[in-house]
């Protein structure tokens, strides 16, 4: 995976948002500026590459996530 300078939101809300079976991220605010991250956090995209490599750490053994 090349290094980008995204924060964990990012990188989360892209990833679920990549899984063919998910439609929709909730995600919870406590503020209006947690409201904006989390807007803006499902405008980012991983790469196909970028993909692999997280769901190479984050797969359980076996099996897709």
């Amino acid at each position: 995976m090349e290094t980008r300078r995204i924060g964990s939101l990012e990188l989360a809300v892209s990833w679920v948002l990549a899984r063919p079976t998910v439609a929709s991220v909730i995600a919870g605010a406590t503020s209006p500026r947690q409201v904006r991250a989390n807007a803006a956090a499902s405008g980012w995209k991983l790469t196909p590459g970028d993909l692999a490599a997280v769901d190479g750490i984050v797969a359980p053994a076996g099996g897709a996530p």
